[in-house]
């Protein structure tokens, strides 16, 4: 269960998110630079990606107890996730379409994809819906 517990960790989520290989044609980095290059600009994907991180540490610092944490952990989870989408969907001239071609950008990608579902997995829907056994089967 110490795993588990370390796997789906906010803060490594947010490690991973921030460290996916973006290659692009003349310029290639870590997703970071990119939103640090788009946040001046009110770019909707690091807007995304700055509300999601945040909502990812104050739920996880603040209210670790009760059901708003679950709920704010898989807010934080879905911005981080639609910045990524925001990023890639809004390159319509295909810059950046060679993170999808090169195996190291593949496998950050890839890394982020599992952690973020075995975190809205173990520590959204398992906490929330984790309680006591009383005798009675609904689900209200």
């Amino acid at each position: 269960m110490k795993a588990i517990k370390i796997i789906t960790h906010p803060y490594l989520l947010i490690f991973s998110f921030l460290f996916i290989m973006i290659s692009g044609e003349n310029f290639g980095g870590i997703y970071l630079i990119y939103l640090l290059f788009a946040l001046p600009h009110g770019a909707i994907h690091a807007i995304l990606a700055l509300i999601g991180i945040s909502v990812l540490i104050v739920s996880n610092e603040k209210l670790r107890t009760g059901r708003i944490g679950p709920i704010l952990n898989l807010a934080g989870a879905l911005c981080l996730f639609l910045s990524l989408f925001f990023f890639f969907y809004n390159d319509k001239q295909g810059y950046n379409s060679a993170t999808f071609e090169q195996t190291v950008p593949q496998l950050s990608l890839g890394l982020f994809g599992i952690l973020i579902v075995g975190f809205v997995f173990f520590r959204v829907i398992w906490k929330f819906f984790k309680r006591p056994f009383n005798g009675n089967l609904s689900i209200i």
